[in-house]
């Protein structure tokens, strides 16, 4: 590769010619030639520029700190810049060319020995010049999968693989032709599917000084239909190979007794032959190998090997699927997960249902990367969600027509699901914007009081140190007012509160709170204990928590108290609850609050990932609060919430059966002239249910490294029940099963996974859910 030099004062720009692209069955494209020419640096197919500029810029509130000017490129690929601006001579920019099947990455460096400065975020960072107007643009995220391996020091050696960011696939159309980047996943690169600012790659300096940056970007340039991301982030990544996993179904959900299928593809990037070697495996949930293959191929340059599988799946549930693809020197491993349960359509709203979820990530308005509003809806609906939390219109002095569509399709979309909308809004006022947000309640409230009755006004804004007085004083009394005035059948709820505590309540109550409020909304705290956790230690933990509001509530107006928030997340780290005790604990969660009072509860919440980002963080608990993956495939928990509302969706609570233990659990629920009970046992604790030291205390309890297909319950309980008849259960997983009943009594095995029970006669109640606590 020869070396040139660009005239200082030009902006710096790489020129790499593709001659050709690498297609299925097609021959591999002459490699790319790279180089400083024209003094920029651009990317082209044949004549036809296409990216004819690409530098970084610096800026600070004063404005630019420094930009890139000239380029060097040396015959071992390393590309200097020299630089302009106050702080030139405080920076060096540098980077590594390396060149690719279908253009070149750069690895970038970037440092600067200065003084210290507050870097602007959302200035700083990779500035492009394109040679024509792009004609369009899409973003997704990319997700690679990591076995744990104690490389960080929260991983638990040996337990299942985690899905991990791989970057962002950044795509710019130009006509038929696509510029891709594969770069660090930025949500705001694309947002509001302003095409202009793909013109702009966020990537500002750390704090400090000094401050080192390095990044690695791939741009690439092919035809458009032909952009496929797993390829392409292989082939960014340095691999020979690239291996993708599929179906054809949104979320990859099967209705029980479909024929269930997969697609495997394997593809040589690369310009010579390459032996590949593939391992399958799919396992059911109660552990069962669906299937197991390997299949070795010798794929020619640009060749690919696509395998449909056609796993025999007998039951409804989650089925676990595993691909190594490996080569000489090297692999890479993929997790994908299938759903099988039934295709429900909720029709009509139930109101009086207390299955809610408590957040979508769905507003690829704003974030392209993210899935619709009604695809989303549909994957709430097919396991009964009647209810979501969310901000479902703006506080506005002034709404416009904008907004008004807005909302009317998001109510439109809702009615369509049957699932109804409950708003969460407003938060404390800047000290002297009282009146203006007064005003913004007013006519907010005004506009859209027909959209829902319900408001919950504010969002843990205790955790801020907010005292039940202020927030009373501050917020809810003007919202209260603005609310009942605009719709005088309005329900007003608290705020979400972020814990209960006694103090806090007291003060809420002193202040009139409940005076204002139809619902107390609570969050309890919960994770990573069970719920029904209790050692005489009032923190975060759910048990006391919502005794606790439940008492408040019934002793100031007998209000009703609503779950606004509930969770089990499953970060892949030590502390945290794995896939299958986290379906066990959301059923548990939901049965224990139904059987105390509480009238809703809302799972926080459908997808992982947070409100504007669509992708995975294992160091962050924060991205992993969903029942489903970030791509919508299922975690067993979205499983076990279709099947609890299939098995208690119209039911009634009866109270809870006296199993002769207080770890014993027995909700008893009836539906029409049907009983059904949910039993389970806390006797066997989980991992972060007992004390973490010393080690050897929990070394062999629940959480022990293991694959989600490996049941983690080791001590049953069996109980025997009197039986009224033919006795079934159904486990989390929706599958029934009958068990024997002799003498007229049945014997059911129980343990800290629910099961769903039929049949059962008459039982002793006890006469409180649980206890009252000090």
């Amino acid at each position: 590769m020869a070396a040139n030099v660009v005239r200082p004062g030009d902006r710096n720009v790489l020129r790499v010619i593709v001659c050709g692209v690498i297609c299925a069955g097609a021959a591999a494209a002459a490699e790319p030639v790279g180089g400083v020419t024209d003094r920029r640096l651009t990317l082209a197919d044949g004549a036809r520029r296409i990216l004819s500029g690409a530098g970084y810029r610096a800026v600070d509130a004063a404005g630019t700190v420094f930009d890139t000017g000239a380029a060097t490129l040396a015959a071992d690929g390393q590309l200097t810049f020299a630089l302009t601006g106050p702080a030139a001579a405080d920076a060096q920019v540098a980077a590594t060319f390396r060149r690719l099947p279908h253009g070149f990455a750069l690895d970038w460096q970037v440092r600067y020995t200065g003084a210290e400065r507050t870097w602007n975020g959302w200035g700083t960072g990779f500035q492009y010049t394109y040679a024509e107007a792009p004609t369009g643009a899409r973003t997704q995220p990319l997700v690679r999968w990591v076995k744990p391996g104690g490389a960080q020091p929260w991983e638990v050696p040996g337990d299942t693989p985690y899905p991990d960011s791989a970057g962002q696939l950044r795509e710019v159309d130009f006509g038929e032709l696509a510029l891709v980047m594969i770069a660090p996943y930025d949500p705001d690169w694309l947002y509001g599917g302003d095409v202009n600012r793909t013109r702009f790659g966020r990537a500002p300096l750390p704090k400090g000084t000094p401050a080192e940056l390095r990044q690695t970007v791939a741009y690439l340039l092919l035809p458009k239909a032909e952009v496929d991301p797993a390829r392409l982030a292989a082939e960014a990544a340095g691999q020979p190979l690239a291996l993708s996993l599929g179906t054809d179904r949104v979320g990859n959900l099967f209705a029980p007794g479909e024929p269930v299928a997969f697609t495997a593809t394997v593809a040589n990037l690369s310009p010579e032959p390459r032996e590949a070697r593939l391992a399958l495996e799919a396992w059911s949930y109660r552990g069962e190998r669906l299937l197991s293959t390997t299949v070795s191929a010798q794929l020619g340059p640009g060749r690919e090997h696509r395998a449909v599988l056609h796993p025999v799946v007998q039951e409804q549930g989650v089925v676990f699927v595993g691909a190594t693809l490996s080569w000489p020197g090297g692999e890479t491993e993929q997790r994908m997960t299938l759903g099988v349960l039934p295709a429900r359509q909720a029709g009509a709203a139930r109101p009086d249902s207390p299955f809610g979820l408590a957040g979508l990530i769905a507003a690829p308005e704003r974030y392209a990367d993210q899935y619709h509003l009604d695809t989303v809806l549909g994957v709430a609906e097919r396991v009964g969600a009647r209810w979501v939390r969310g901000g479902w219109y703006p506080l506005k002095t002034a709404p416009t027509p904008q907004d008004d569509a807005q909302v009317a399709a998001r109510t439109e979309a809702l009615r369509r699901h049957g699932i109804l909308p409950f708003e969460h809004s407003g938060t404390l006022a800047e000290a002297g914007k009282e009146a203006e947000q007064r005003a913004e309640f007013d006519a907010s409230f005004r506009h859209w009081s027909a959209v829902t009755p319900y408001v919950e006004v504010g969002n843990e804004l205790n955790l801020g140190g907010l005292s039940g007085k202020d927030y009373v004083e501050k917020l809810l009394k003007p919202a209260s007012a603005a609310l009942r005035q605009a719709n005088p059948a309005a329900k007003v709820l608290s705020m979400g509160l972020g814990g209960v505590s006694r103090e806090w309540l007291a003060s809420f109550t002193e202040a009139g709170g409940f005076d204002l409020i139809d619902v107390l909304s609570v969050h309890p705290g919960c994770h990573p204990k069970s719920p029904e956790f209790w050692e005489g230690w009032r923190g975060w933990v759910f048990r006391s928590q919502v005794q606790d509001a439940l008492k408040a509530a019934r002793e100031h107006g007998g209000k009703d108290v609503w779950i606004t928030e509930a969770y089990a997340p499953t970060p892949p780290g030590r502390s945290g609850l794995d896939l299958r005790t986290a379906a066990d604990y959301l059923v548990r969660t939901y049965v224990c609050a139904w059987a105390a009072g509480v009238k809703k509860t809302f799972w926080y919440q459908l997808q992982d990932g947070v409100w504007f980002a669509r992708r995975p963080d294992p160091q962050d608990i924060e991205y992993s609060f969903g029942i489903v993956y970030t791509d919508l495939s299922p975690k067993p928990a979205y499983v076990a919430y279709g099947t609890m509302t299939e098995q208690l969706e119209g039911a009634t609570c009866v109270g809870r059966l006296d199993l002769g233990a207080d770890d014993l659990y027995g909700v008893r629920f009836r539906r029409g002239k049907e009983t059904v009970d949910v039993l389970w046992s806390c006797r066997e604790k989980h991992e972060t249910d007992i004390p973490w030291w010393p080690p050897e205390k929990y070394k062999d309890c629940s959480r022990r490294p293991a694959e989600p297909w490996v049941e983690r319950w080791r001590a049953a309980v069996t109980v025997e029940l009197p039986a009224a008849g033919a006795v079934s259960v159904t486990d989390l997983m929706g599958n029934a099963r009958p068990v024997a009943a002799l003498g007229g009594r049945a014997a059911l095995a129980l343990t800290g996974s629910p099961i769903y029970v039929r049949g059962l006669g008459e039982a002793k109640l006890r006469p409180q859910f649980w206890e009252d606590l000090p």
